[in-house]
């Protein structure tokens, strides 16, 4: 069985305005980013109390 051009257009079309508007109402790509960027920052925040810590046990030795 074959579709018509015309359906297949139309379909690719829908496909095509679904793809767009996901991507102008929820990019995943700055999520992405935003969310890297938290953790990368996270985890600079944990090191630098775990290098305090660290320091103040060296002081009392």
């Amino acid at each position: 069985m074959r579709e018509s051009a015309g359906r297949r257009l139309v379909v690719a079309m829908l496909f095509a305005f679904a793809a767009g508007a996901l991507v102008h109402f929820y990019n995943p790509m700055d999520h992405f980013r935003a969310d890297l960027r938290a953790d990368t920052g996270g985890v600079r925040f944990t090191l630098e109390i775990a290098a305090h810590a660290v320091e103040k046990v060296c002081e009392r030795i």
